[in-house]
């Protein structure tokens, strides 16, 4: 599949998703459900163009095409994760599709019960599972040899994957936020922290999203309950923890998205946009209702160092709060382990290796420490240089 088919598909799934989306709050019969609909099906003809049909497979969290992960963003992690609510893992669409029968498919993925999608004609559902292949660090952790099982993030919903979009989105038009949607995907994390026994896992399937910061910040907020949840930390303290990191990046959305991805060295102008995304971040919590003051000092300190380098400046040398030098550790840790357009994603013995040789400078010295102590935890055989 060339690359106008593959966008034409992206575009298909997009369109799909948002309809479900759309349809779990309105009536199907909504006029912005049918146009959802048409242009899904126009995408999806354009992606098909001369073949016969279009054959999509989930694994796990993600969706397949061809035995190749399907990449794109966000919307074919949504739409893989409404078919596992459903137990779907094939998805056969014929090129002589009809509105209803997308229209079918959509009710059937919008509902809030968890009654059986029958295939239709032209639309082929089935129930094909193919499971996440553990690596050997992964079974070490488990103790076991076949299966691994993911961790149950099924907490958090598509409607709260969509009120944080819409929270980012408002972000960007500097509109008033409301803290009511953060404060439930936090407590959805807390929850997963409580039965799972490996929670970074859960980074894993965020990390093919487009969204850069939207997914950074999702991250960056479980890598701060996972320091905080190994000091014996818990309660309201806990959670302000969680929305401070969901939230420390907001001021970055004021960025042109060109500047944040360019792969070139920033020039000046750009750089002091960057340097200015803490100011802006602090002083647009610090007027949403609701969010927490530990939210404000989190943005505002994100970026200063324990040796005081950094910025914004810190010429008074004020001391930091916890949750700033936590949220440091956790955006360095994100940062070293993601591919992005100016920097190539480095393995975790020398992430692991960098933070250590970090702490006591950049970094604080103890919760560093627990930070390593966390990833031994996790990976057994992690070696240090």
């Amino acid at each position: 599949m060339n690359d106008l088919r593959q966008q034409a598909l992206l575009d298909f799934i997009r369109h799909l998703a948002s309809a479900v989306t759309t349809a779990s709050i309105y009536p199907l019969e909504h006029r912005q459900v049918g146009n959802l609909c048409s242009q899904a099906i126009d995408s999806l003809l354009e992606a098909i163009d001369k073949d016969s049909e279009i054959s999509l497979k989930r694994v796990d969290d993600q969706m397949i095409l061809g035995g190749k992960p399907l990449g794109g963003g966000m919307y074919p992690i949504r739409l893989a994760s409404m078919l596992k609510h459903r137990g779907i893992g094939h998805l056969k669409i014929s090129r002589f599709v009809e509105q209803e029968e997308i229209l079918n498919l959509i009710d059937g993925l919008s509902r809030k019960d968890r009654a059986e999608i029958r295939s239709t004609e032209n639309v082929r559902l089935g129930k094909l599972e193919l499971r996440y292949n553990p690596t050997e660090a992964d079974k070490s952790s488990t103790g076991e040899q076949g299966e691994v099982d993911k961790p149950g993030y099924d907490d958090l919903t598509e409607e709260q994957l969509d009120r944080l979009m819409e929270i980012y989105e408002a972000t960007k038009k500097k509109k008033k936020i409301h803290s009511v949607g953060i404060s439930e995907i936090v407590s959805s994390f807390i929850a997963a922290f409580t039965r799972e026994s490996n929670p970074l896992l859960a980074l894993a399937p965020l990390r093919q999203m487009d969204e850069y910061t939207f997914t950074h910040s999702i991250n960056v907020c479980i890598l701060n309950l996972a320091q905080a949840s190994a000091m014996g930390i818990d309660g309201p303290l806990l959670h302000d923890l969680g929305v401070a990191a969901l939230l420390h990046d907001v001021g970055k959305l004021q960025v042109p998205i060109e500047v944040l991805n360019k792969p070139e060295k920033l020039n000046d102008a750009e750089w002091e946009m960057i340097r200015q995304h803490p100011i802006e971040g602090a002083k647009f919590l610090i007027n949403a209702p609701g969010v927490p003051r530990l939210a404000v000092a989190t943005a505002y300190e994100h970026h200063l160092r324990f040796d005081s380098s950094g910025y914004p400046s810190n010429g008074h040398n004020r001391e930091q709060n916890i949750s700033s030098h936590m949220t440091s550790l956790s955006d360095a840790f994100d940062a070293m382990s993601t591919h992005r357009s100016y920097s190539s994603a480095s393995d975790l013995p020398e992430v692991a290796t960098t933070l250590k040789y970090m702490g006591g400078g950049q970094l604080h010295p103890l919760l560093t420490e627990n930070f390593l102590k966390i990833l031994k935890k996790l990976h057994p055989n992690l070696e240090l240089g």
